[in-house]
């Protein structure tokens, strides 16, 4: 029997592990998974509405509205509705969130270094190279 390997389980693993070292490193923030979506907020130069959002993480857009309301309630985003077009929801972070922005840069940075060692720098950005490949092959196909 031939021995298929699924590319996305080592990419499952490789996210898992990544992320939780993440969250173990904010873990005094109690930020869940979450961190991922205050820094792309923290990122972007223009006011970014919920659907953006959803585009930017990669999910769907109830995920996203889930995610957004938990945050709001635990006072890390705020959403404004754009009296010009009511149903389009603008997001941004409040300044307690944005207190944590630079410790979720360092966390990242520092996991990153971690997840590097003992790898050239070029093969790393080969490894990135290639993954962006996969992805674009990926979404191509499913555009059909």
């Amino acid at each position: 029997m031939k021995n298929i390997q699924l590319i996305s389980k080592r990419l499952k693993k490789i996210n898992y592990l990544y992320t939780k070292m993440i969250l173990n490193e904010l873990s005094p923030f109690e930020l869940d998974h979450h961190f991922e979506v205050l820094l792309t907020l923290a990122v972007e130069e223009n006011q970014v509405t919920q659907n953006r959002l959803s585009e930017l993480l990669q999910i769907d857009k109830s995920r996203t509205a889930v995610i957004v309301f938990d945050l709001e309630k635990r006072g890390l985003v705020s959403i404004n509705i754009n009296p010009e077009d009511r149903r389009r929801h603008y997001i941004s972070l409040s300044p307690l969130a944005k207190s944590y922005i630079p410790h979720i840069e360092l966390s990242v940075e520092k996991i990153n270094e971690l997840a590097g060692a003992g790898i050239e720098q070029q093969k790393l950005m080969t490894f990135f190279e290639v993954s962006e490949m996969i992805q674009h092959n990926l979404v191509n196909k499913l555009s059909y």
